[in-house]
């Protein structure tokens, strides 16, 4: 192959390891210089190979949010660090994919009677607290049974509330019945604040251990400052907690963050500003990702209570 050649390849199979292009377009633009499209096949496979995650190394993430009043109980998260720090360290029952569909989590499977007011839940069995304790339906008990009851001051109550009663049968098997059917109850436990961690001699959740199943094992938090992680080397989940280290860095004004990642203070960065978004573009050393956001927002409205007592009110609101 001719130099300009081999440059334009190597050009070509750096964005297919920064995912800026894709199969189809690298094949095209490979056939343009000349390629077969069996080498350009062979040299696309190589490229994506190369963009597979590789263990270890240390990550530096720049959050636009974070406070110094966060805790690491689960029922006060409110906000996206402590939801980051949170699918770090920890598991849910359910979790939703890349693609907005339901998985199992640290729940393996689940079942509903024939009025969907009863699911039982089959744990995956041999996960690991990282204590070294094995999780057990006696700390999913306590875990859901943390956001419950008339005291409850969880984000999550308003959700758990239609749960009546929890059973365990075993160390395997939960069992929920709510007050009324609802096929979207597995989705509901993978609400962020339904982190499953251990439970206590008396039946309660120990949130104050800072245990959890995740890939990661918090080593320092300082709300509202930074967390600092490290690899779960039991982890039960393969193809996950690729790193050795990652450090989560509260850093709120956008312009602050974004200055951090041009100067290499950090690695990663959330909540670029859009406005400015096209001078990140022209660092060839950045690379933009865009995910897909199943996320919507609502306009609760007391039904009861003038002016939302009103239907065309209401219409008018949803219609806007």
């Amino acid at each position: 192959m001719k130099d300009n050649q081999n440059q334009e390849l190597s050009w070509l199979s750096e964005q297919v390891t920064k995912r800026k292009i894709g199969r189809r377009d690298f094949i095209g633009r490979a056939a343009a210089l000349g390629v077969t499209t069996a080498l350009a096949g062979t040299l696309y496979s190589q490229a994506l190979q190369a963009a597979e995650p590789k263990q270890g190394g240390n990550l530096r993430v720049g959050l636009g949010h974070g406070s110094t009043t966060d805790s690491m109980d689960p029922a006060t998260f409110e906000n996206g660090f402590m939801a980051t720090l949170n699918f770090g360290t920890n598991n849910t029952l359910t979790e939703i994919g890349a693609d907005g569909s339901l998985q199992p989590e640290l729940a393996e499977s689940w079942e509903a009677s024939a009025d969907a007011a009863q699911w039982t839940f089959k744990l995956r069995k041999g996960v690991e607290f990282h204590n070294g304790k094995t999780m057990t339906a006696r700390d999913v008990l306590a875990s859901i049974n943390h956001h419950r009851g008339e005291d409850s001051k969880s984000a999550a109550k308003p959700i758990v509330d239609p749960i009546e009663d929890i059973q365990v049968d075993g160390d395997d098997t939960v069992i929920f019945t709510l007050a009324g059917g609802n096929a979207d109850f597995p989705f509901i436990m993978s609400d962020y604040h339904l982190a499953i961690q251990p439970a206590k001699e008396d039946g309660t959740m120990d949130w104050e251990g800072r245990i959890g199943t995740g890939g990661y094992v918090l080593k320092d938090f300082e709300p509202g400052v930074r967390a600092h992680l490290t690899r779960n080397p039991n982890y039960w989940k393969e193809g996950s907690a690729h790193l050795d280290e990652a450090e989560l860095i509260s850093i709120i004004d956008v312009t602050a963050r974004t200055n951090a990642l041009n100067t290499g203070e950090i690695d990663v960065m959330d909540r670029c500003d859009i406005k400015t978004l096209h001078l990140l573009e022209r660092n060839d050393d950045l690379r933009i990702g865009e995910a897909t956001g199943y996320a919507h927002f609502t306009i609760p409205m007391r039904t009861d209570t003038p002016p939302f007592d009103n239907n065309d009110v209401r219409l008018a609101l949803k219609l806007a």
